[in-house]
């Protein structure tokens, strides 16, 4: 049974973010209506999204965003929604804030047209995010949002239809020779050139043998497991997924559309934790300086072992955290996302130690199938 959604103007801002929430994230179907008779007439499950309600309707409060075409800095009124603070408060609402208006916000990465000082890397500072701000960057609020949206509609309409989901984890791990070196204090700038100098440069053959063992390890700790990880090598400029390095928005996305690439999984930030889109399923990206929905589909990661301390790594303390949050993608039934890379499990004292963070990981995160019988 579809869902009926009235609007006075179908934007294409509107009609992207109702598509994810209800088609990507809750797995229904939906449909549009911006005649008035239309949707009074229908007797199907049916919501509004509007300045007023039609009738006795649910109804959405619409803020301003979502009716624009324009790329400027809004002006955010927050409100107090159970035990957080949210963005684009509104009144008379079904929901104290308009919820599509924040969930576009953040899945588009809106903020980060803005002008804004980078980082040293040249990329959107943590700190500046609004989800940051608001303590709700470890939070994949839009699917949360959703949830709270899906109880609403079912409590007036029991009997629509919304598709179950699968959880989903993996690890993501880049196997390029020259991965994981920026901002990781891997790779000493004097000693790189010392050793340029004096050819002294590991071959091609002892790279690819060296990471030929880190898979070969990642593959027995994962043994016992039916996740698997994804091993990403790259070997041209027009590969058909990305996974290393960071993005700077819009210039990165629009660089991958320009070769093809249809699939990114760096949707993160690179030292911390958390949902820098505030989803854990994956999006189509959206083009705001033309408004129009990409083929690009986005995986957001939660976790880059970037994050973690050069020295002194407490074990301990970061699986308690990765795994509060991955409890939560479970409740919500969508992706966890980890981006590892190769130099982190390469022989060395932080190798030894990445590798069993990672064997810890594995075994405190995922259950053993019963079929596996220890050799």
């Amino acid at each position: 049974m579809k869902l009926l959604v009235y609007v006075p103007i179908l934007t294409p801002r509107i009609k992207y973010i109702f598509n994810f929430i209800f088609t990507e994230v809750l797995q229904t179907q939906i449909g549009f209506t911006s005649v008035l008779a239309e949707f009074q007439a229908s007797d199907i499950p049916k919501i509004s999204y509007a300045n007023r309600p039609v009738g006795n309707e649910i109804f959405f409060k619409n803020a301003d965003l979502l009716l624009e075409h324009k790329i400027a800095r809004p002006t955010i009124k927050t409100t107090a929604f159970g035990d957080t603070i949210v963005p684009f408060a509104v009144a008379d609402s079904t929901l104290p804030f308009d919820v599509f208006a924040a969930a576009f916000y953040f899945v588009t990465r809106y903020e980060e047209y803005l002008p804004h000082t980078p980082d040293p890397d040249g990329c959107f500072p943590v700190r500046l995010s609004l989800q940051n701000k608001l303590k709700l960057l470890e939070i994949p609020v839009v699917d949360a949002w959703a949830l709270i949206i899906k109880n609403i509609i079912i409590k007036r309409y029991p009997n629509i239809l919304f598709f179950k989901k699968t959880f989903h984890f993996q690890s993501l791990v880049c196997m390029y020779p020259d991965c994981g070196t920026t901002g990781s204090g891997f790779r000493n700038g004097a000693a790189a050139i010392i050793k340029k100098v004096t050819g002294l440069f590991r071959t091609s053959l002892t790279e690819e043998a060296q990471l030929a063992e880190i898979q070969a390890a990642i593959d027995k700790m994962e043994k016992p497991y039916a996740e698997k990880s994804r091993f990403f090598y790259k070997t041209t400029s027009s590969g058909a997924e990305e996974c290393y390095g960071q993005i700077s928005l819009p210039a990165s996305y629009l660089k991958l559309l320009k070769y093809e690439v249809t699939k990114d999984y760096r949707m993160g930030y690179t030292k911390t934790p958390g949902f820098r889109a505030g989803t854990c399923t994956p999006f189509f990206w959206y083009d705001l300086q033309l408004e129009k929905t990409t083929h690009l589909l986005v995986h957001p990661v939660v976790i880059n072992d970037l994050s973690l301390p050069e020295k002194n790594i407490h074990a301990k303390e970061v699986l308690h955290k990765w795994k509060d949050i991955l409890d939560t993608v479970k409740l919500l039934e969508g992706h966890y996302y980890m981006v590892w890379h190769q130099n982190h499990f390469a022989p060395g004292e932080k190798g030894k130690t990445v590798r069993k963070l990672y064997h810890d990981m594995l075994a405190n995160f995922l259950t053993p199938t019963y079929d596996f019988q220890p050799q």
